[in-house]
């Protein structure tokens, strides 16, 4: 689990992802529910996955973590 942080023209935009894999300086997300990227009109439907740099993203802590993750 995790947060993909998008700065954008109408302020931050924070977003649960998961995270599934990475790479030296990226991360492989999926998406939860639908999940807006960088980009113009550039969004991932749930289920799908796309890399992201690891700087907009945020791992969450065990303690955040829902039961049974």
């Amino acid at each position: 689990m995790g947060t993909l942080h998008i700065d954008g023209w109408a302020g931050r935009i924070d977003q649960r992802v998961d995270v599934v894999g990475e790479t030296r300086t990226r991360y492989r997300i999926r998406a939860i529910e639908r999940t807006k990227l960088a980009g113009r009109g550039r969004w991932l439907h749930r289920g799908e996955t796309a890399l992201v740099p690891k700087a907009a993203v945020t791992l969450a802590s065990a303690s955040e973590r829902p039961k049974g993750q």
